[in-house]
């Protein structure tokens, strides 16, 4: 129910401001509330809902300020994490990258947006296991959330999911080549193309964006 709940956010099939009732949810899932308000409060703690006492439940809105510390703590973490997997022998998971960026590029042929994200998702946990750091894919999946809605909003395009893809592959390159320094340009470069696109992706949905 978690799950389904983050992922309804993320897609934006629950927009930003939404508000939400735990017994509604309940009621849909066919669960008690306990487990229901468990759910809210981790979403609450990855800034996805805002959970008050005795008011309304809401889908927190696209905040500019938490985009930037989350880009800027993926990057942080994705750097180390590449150049671990640079200095590796990354042999065994190469056959996973190749499946993996095949598969992204029929979910582009297909244009199917939701199937790409989750590949996109699957790419990066796959560095993390090829650095084997599985772990430290926990804080780039949470600081992920952050920048996925705006990720759903750019990705309408079909130019934004070929690049994203075309940066998939320059990394898997790198980790199979050991370039840790190209690697790092290129993750760098690949975490700031969303961010890039702030300003028109506000201008085209300015009510999915907090007032900051």
């Amino acid at each position: 129910m978690f799950d389904q709940l983050h992922a309804d956010i993320v897609s934006l099939k629950l927009l930003p401001g939404a508000r939400l009732s735990e017994v509604d949810v309940a009621r849909q899932f066919d669960i008690s509330r306990q487990p229901v308000r468990e759910a809210f409060i981790r979403l609450h703690d990855l800034d996805l809902l805002r959970v008050q006492p005795q008011r309304a439940t809401q889908v927190r809105r696209i905040s500019e300020q938490a985009l930037l510390n989350a880009r800027f703590i993926r990057t942080a973490v994705e750097v180390e994490v590449l150049r671990v997997a640079c200095d590796r022998d990354t042999r065994s998971t190469h056959k996973a990258f190749e499946k993996n960026l095949e598969q992204q590029r029929a979910a582009i042929e297909s244009s199917r947006v939701a199937r790409f994200h989750a590949l996109d998702y699957a790419f990066h946990q796959l560095i993390c296991k090829a650095a084997d750091l599985e772990f430290a894919y926990e804080t780039i999946s949470s600081n992920k959330s952050q920048l996925d809605r705006l990720c759903f909003l750019s990705l309408t395009e079909r130019a934004e999911m070929e690049q994203i893809h075309a940066d998939h592959e320059s990394l898997f390159h790198c980790i199979r080549e050991g370039d840790a320094v190209q690697a790092q340009r290129v993750i760098r470069r690949h975490l700031s193309r969303v961010i890039n696109l702030l300003d028109a992706v506000r201008s085209s949905h300015p009510d999915y964006f907090a007032e900051e």
